[in-house]
């Protein structure tokens, strides 16, 4: 028989019972703590994560906003009547949280390199051009350009309110199971001159054997593959070399018909290693727009003879340039690009700093038939221009700069 007073085992009675309650609530006041303490850390994640998907963090550094930003406000995508804007995140970033997630872990690798000043310079950021942009294009194909389709898509387009290529085009595509990025890489920002990889080095090319090549060129392209005003031989110089070897591949095919190159566009007088040598010097030279300073201190008439003859500024075509770049854009500039650049990556020529009166032959000869375009119904799509349309889209043409 116990000696303790009967009221001393209430109070321990008691306390039990509160602990035994305590431990029970433990569990639930810990994950409740965890919880909280998840949404608190998962919401300050996904903030700052949201804070480096806007555009002010985008151009937030001078790489950015010196270089592709200037490209990107002169765009439909930055500036165009509706007033929707698609942003940097818009066209780069995936919207579903995870893909998301995985596109900011591999931005890490950007805040490395501008960390060590990769392309601090305009200088560098163009050299290392060609490469940035096939990554990116790499990256919108494998995903069937994911990023555009949340804007765009081929059964909400109407094929007879755009450009009469465009529509043609779009349709194409659709049956042919195409994705966006396959044709619109310059869509924001400029090209890169030559596709990755392709660059002709000044220590490949044997610059002696290609001037020798070139002997046979000169008496109709120029010495400097400037052309003639006149439109009967174009401008070489600055052309993108595959597109250069493609037409003479035509040539030699006879699938483009040309009487003053059939002696020439034969493999024997023109074999495909003499094609590659001549393709990549024509397209290393750089014509000036201008005469040099250094014209103004001299007297001699050979030696300013010669430098004019290096010289090419396209003349002001006649016509309305103001109508011409409205059509020029709705029309061409999808592939030729709005400077008028050409397409390296899908073999489209520069149409910047090339002869006017070269253009409008080659127009007449898409609309007859006799020159493939793109495709065979592209014929009847130049028929469609009026001969003032295409004389302001000429004039436009003319304004290009192609430097």
């Amino acid at each position: 028989m116990s000696n303790a007073h009967p009221g001393m085992r209430r109070p321990l009675a008691t306390g039990l019972t509160r602990f035994r309650a305590a431990a029970r609530r433990a569990p639930i006041m810990v994950a409740s703590l965890l919880f909280l303490a998840g949404i608190i850390v998962w919401g300050g994640f996904n903030t700052a994560m949201e804070a480096t998907n806007r555009l002010p963090f985008c151009i937030s550094c001078h790489e950015m906003r010196s270089t592709v930003y200037e490209e990107y406000k002169r765009t439909a995508h930055f500036n165009n009547p509706s007033g929707v804007q698609a942003t940097c995140p818009d066209c780069h970033v995936p919207k579903a949280w995870g893909a998301k997630l995985v596109r900011k872990i591999r931005a890490s690798n950007e805040l490395f390199h501008w960390a060590i000043g990769s392309i601090d310079t305009p200088e560098k950021f163009e050299a290392r051009r060609p490469e940035l942009a096939a990554r990116v294009w790499a990256a919108m194909k494998s995903t069937d350009s994911r990023e555009c389709r949340n804007c765009h898509s081929f059964g909400a387009m109407s094929a007879k309110e755009q450009g009469r290529f465009a529509g043609r085009m779009h349709e194409t595509a659709a049956k042919a199971g195409q994705t966006c990025i396959d044709c619109h890489k310059g869509i924001s920002h400029r090209l890169p001159k030559t596709p990755a990889g392709e660059a002709h080095s000044a220590q490949k090319l044997d610059v002696e054997y290609a001037e020798e090549i070139n002997q046979t060129c000169a008496p109709c392209h120029g010495r400097q593959g400037q052309g003639t005003a006149d439109g009967v031989y174009p401008r070489l110089a600055g052309q993108d070399a595959a597109y250069l070897a493609r037409q003479i591949d035509h040539f030699k095919r006879r699938n483009r018909t040309n009487i003053p190159m059939l002696p020439y566009a034969t493999e024997r007088e023109l074999p495909d290693e003499d094609v590659k040598v001549i393709t990549a010097y024509l397209s290393s030279i750089d014509l000036k727009r201008k005469m040099g300073a250094e014209s103004e201190s001299t007297t001699d008439a050979l030696a300013l003879l010669k430098q004019s003859k290096a010289v090419l500024n396209v003349p002001l075509f006649d016509g309305d340039a103001g109508r011409g770049e409205r059509l020029y854009r709705k029309e061409c500039a999808a592939c030729h690009g709005r400077d008028g650049y050409g397409d390296p990556s899908r073999v489209i020529p520069q149409l910047a700093g090339q002869h006017s009166l070269y253009l409008k032959r080659q127009i007449e000869e898409f609309r007859k038939g006799d020159r493939l375009h793109d495709d065979p119904g592209d014929a009847g799509i130049f028929k469609a221009f009026s001969d003032g349309e295409i004389a302001d889209i000429l004039a436009y043409a003319s304004t290009l700069d192609d430097g």
